[in-house]
């Protein structure tokens, strides 16, 4: 059998999410109480009260997926004895998991980006470091299609660029997405972050749609490891991003990423009032069956 990996990034503070929301009257006190305790993509979601994340790796597995890396927060206590019980029993979509933790350096007190959380999880997986993986947020509820779309891409790195107006999300939470922006060989040229009203407009006039980046990428490991090593921390946010080792890795390295537009929603979790969304959308696709 063809192994098919996958790093899925579940390490982050989640502060928007533990944000107090005393307005919320419809939102279950369980899952008010496990938004302020757990990881998010661990919070138990539709009738069947399954997590974001198992969710995420039955449509993974769906794709041929079958071993996950997995890189959690220092102190969460709970996603690995979860997921491990569930190998155990059988009952994991037939993967196999290894696990890994972002540490926090002395002079931190969160974790320090999602560059930071990929390089931390190679760093801990060596042999992770060659061949080819899928790497994506562990709050995203990426589409069987789309896990199929990254692995089956003729490019050894490639990113799906997601059509703007297929998104189901509020149109001010839109427009702050980072807009990717393809050369003419469909590549990687830009990522314009917080774009404004006119930059968006200039790419729609250009290019027929607007592309965002939803976090969900393909690289050949080899090609990335260096561009993760060499990521500084963002002048403002102080984190090591993702989309900075992209452009090293296009600009610096002359590795290209490709762009595979894709048009469908992709949903997110990430405050308290994105529970509701999401339990409403479960509710609306019956095709995702759990175990």
């Amino acid at each position: 059998m063809k192994t098919q990996r996958i790093v899925i990034l579940a390490g982050g503070a989640a502060t928007r999410m533990k944000k107090a929301a005393p307005d919320l009257k419809d939102l279950d006190p369980t899952l008010a109480n496990q938004a302020d305790t757990l990881t998010k993509g661990m919070i138990g979601l539709g009738d069947s009260g399954k997590s974001l994340i198992d969710y995420q790796l039955e449509n993974a597995s769906n794709a041929g997926f079958n071993e996950v890396l997995m890189l959690l927060h220092p102190d969460d206590d709970f996603t690995q004895q979860y997921y491990e019980k569930l190998a155990q029993e059988g009952n994991s979509w037939g993967l196999q998991f290894v696990f890994a933790r972002q540490h926090i350096h002395a002079d931190r007190v969160k974790p320090a980006g999602t560059a930071d959380a990929v390089l931390q999880a190679l760093e801990q997986h060596s042999d992770w470091q060659q061949g080819r993986i899928v790497v994506c947020n562990s709050d995203n509820l990426y589409s069987t299609q789309a896990f199929e779309a990254l692995w089956h891409s003729p490019n050894p790195n490639a990113l799906i660029s997601y059509d703007r107006d297929a998104l189901d999300f509020p149109l001010e939470r839109i427009k702050a997405f980072a807009i990717v922006e393809p050369d003419e060989k469909n590549c990687l040229q830009y990522i314009i972050e917080k774009p404004s009203d006119e930059q968006a407009e200039a790419i729609a006039q250009r290019y027929g749609r607007i592309g965002v980046s939803m976090n969900a990428f393909v690289f050949e490991a080899s090609d990335l490891f260096p561009a993760l090593q060499k990521t500084p921390f963002h002048p403002v946010r102080n984190e090591k991003e993702l989309p900075t080792a992209l452009l090293i890795m296009t600009k610096e390295l002359g590795k290209p990423i490709s762009c595979i537009p894709m048009a469908e929603n992709v949903p997110d979790l990430t405050s308290k009032q994105d529970i509701l969304v999401v339990q409403e959308y479960l509710k609306k696709v019956k095709t995702l069956t759990l175990h």
